[in-house]
């Protein structure tokens, strides 16, 4: 054998940033993000968003405005019929009874 002196090789990696506007966009989107969330809490969460049994939507039958989209508005709309018949302060809440 034949005594060589070892090589060694030294490798140097240097990482520098190429840019910072993907720092930027996220720090964005976290402040969008917080912001919706900030304002689904202050709204009463998510199941206050989702649930379609509010007043809102129910409607009134003296408004004169086919309120539960049933195809026929207040004196029309059975829902706004009680036993002593028709009742303005009732609410169009079941639009499958309007055909």
């Amino acid at each position: 054998m034949t005594d060589k002196p070892s090589e060694k090789v030294e490798l140097t990696v240097v990482l520098e940033p190429q840019n910072s506007t993907s720092k930027y966009i996220l720090v964005a989107l976290i402040l969008v993000l917080s912001g919706l969330l900030f304002a689904i809490i202050a709204s009463g969460g998510a199941e206050s968003l989702l649930s379609s049994n509010d007043d809102s939507t129910i409607g009134n039958c003296g408004d004169g405005i086919d309120n539960d989209n049933g195809g026929k508005a207040d004196g029309e709309d059975p829902d706004c019929y009680s036993n002593d018949g028709y009742d303005a302060s009732r609410t169009e809440a079941n639009r499958d009874n309007d055909l």
